[in-house]
């Protein structure tokens, strides 16, 4: 199990603060994406005009030019874009990402969850503007989370439960693995069935290999 400090806590609730829109400071994000030849400036405008609307600081624009199969270390825009997010905002980093979507970064499950891993080490949120009606839980359905309730995060289909709630963003847990960090908007309530999906893999955690229910 991972144990953050208050430092980290902290600064968890910044991002999710300031991916939620509710930051208060100014928030500094990277612009990627990965076009084909003649669509660069039309994209770069498109999403430095989407961060400009959030009030948010362009820490640069990263664009890579070629297919979305091409491996992301093998990228040089996505090479600058991941360094930035690494770096502390004091020293130039930034704090998110903002782009298309997430397929037109990592085009495969795998891809995306690495993709995810990598956004989770540098404690960096992301903006896919093209997902976001598909992930967006709307505001009725966010009310009443608290510390132990059942949710599903709709960003990786799984139901966990709630260890703590820091503002916009939940920490959640499963039998199986680490927990990990979830903005209020990506989750819904869990269903009572889903809910007592937990209570069964929580029967066979020790006796079985690792999950992989939802």
């Amino acid at each position: 199990m991972t144990y953050r400090t208050e430092q980290d806590h902290r600064r968890r609730r910044d991002i999710a603060d300031a991916a939620s829109g509710y930051s208060r400071s100014r928030t500094r994000v990277v612009v990627y994406a990965n076009v084909s030849h003649g669509d660069q400036d039309r994209i770069r405008s498109y999403l430095a005009a989407q961060a400009g609307a959030r009030d948010w600081t362009i820490a640069a624009a990263c664009i890579d030019v070629g297919p979305t199969a091409l491996p992301l270390h093998q990228r040089p825009g996505w090479r600058e874009a991941a360094k930035l997010l690494t770096t502390d905002t004091a020293n130039g980093g930034a704090d998110g990402l903002i782009a298309r979507s997430a397929a037109q970064i990592a085009d495969t499950d795998r891809d995306r969850e690495a993709l995810r891993n990598q956004l989770d080490e540098a404690h960096a949120f992301a903006v896919y503007l093209d997902d976001e009606p598909l992930t967006q839980v709307p505001p009725a359905r966010r009310e009443a989370f608290r510390v132990g309730a059942a949710v599903v995060d709709t960003t990786r289909s799984k139901v966990a439960k709630i260890l703590a709630v820091n503002g916009e963003c939940l920490v959640l847990s499963r039998p199986v693995g680490d927990p990990w960090d979830a903005l209020v908007t990506w989750c819904r309530p869990a269903t009572l069935r889903e809910a007592l999906s937990l209570t069964a893999i929580q029967g066979t955690v020790g006796t079985e290999g690792p999950e992989d229910q939802p």
